[in-house]
């Protein structure tokens, strides 16, 4: 029961702020005071921080550099206990760039959450595809 109550959350929280209105708020507040986000590679989101305004501030980046960016999650399974809970999300990415192009990929999150805080997040993406996509945001954005 207790993973199902945790995937159905998480489903109702990735809906939420994965629906291209950059409400990242939510996400941000699950967040424990110790948290660790890393977002894998080296890409213009590429990340190692820790603590919620550090996230938070990742966020913004991100929507700034992506706006209306949509994260779909496709598939998620949950693990442990409430004291240490694993949940992993499978997400479809995609966003309209700035030159009308489209930008499409995929990503795994892993998340460690304890008491309903979330300790440890961390994001991979194809990381290639990504910068692709942000080299054609930059073209479209700076005018050349």
């Amino acid at each position: 029961m207790y993973h199902a109550i945790v995937r159905s959350k998480v489903r109702a929280l990735w809906r939420v702020t994965g629906d291209g209105s950059g409400n990242y708020h939510p996400a941000v507040a699950m967040a424990a005071p110790d948290l660790r986000f890393r977002f894998i590679g080296d890409s213009v989101l590429g990340a190692e921080l820790r603590g919620p305004e550090a996230f938070a501030d990742w966020f913004e980046q991100a929507n700034r550099r992506f706006p209306g960016m949509r994260l779909t999650l496709t598939d998620v399974v949950v693990k442990g206990w409430p004291w240490n809970t694993t949940v992993v999300v499978r997400l479809r990415i995609d966003a309209t760039l700035a030159d009308g192009s489209r930008y499409e990929n995929e990503g795994i999150q892993w998340v460690r959450i304890r008491w309903g805080r979330m300790v440890e997040d961390t994001v991979l993406e194809d990381t290639a595809r990504l910068e692709r996509a942000w080299q054609r945001q930059e073209l479209a954005t700076s005018g050349t």
